[in-house]
């Protein structure tokens, strides 16, 4: 007998998102990974993230982002370029 109920059970909800354009894919969690970690870097743990806007723009193959309403900055789209 299973002591955890699975998580369809538990009624979560998982999901990802996928930009598909040209003939590349890469999914926003991924975008989200690295906007986090460049963020990270740069504030050094100083100003914890509480709102990220991103805003995808693939035909420049970018993804901007403003942090906490106060930090702007953008990443590469291509999946072999994102750490």
């Amino acid at each position: 007998m299973s002591e955890g109920k699975s998580n369809k059970e538990k009624g979560h909800l998982y999901k990802t998102v996928y930009l598909q354009f040209c003939g590349k894919e890469i999914a926003l969690d991924v975008v989200e990974a690295a906007i986090r970690k460049k963020y990270d870097s740069d504030k050094k743990g100083k100003d914890p993230a509480y709102d990220i806007k991103i805003y995808l723009k693939p035909e420049d193959d970018r993804a901007y982002y403003v942090i906490n309403n106060d930090y702007a900055g953008e990443v590469t789209l291509m999946p072999d370029e994102i750490e």
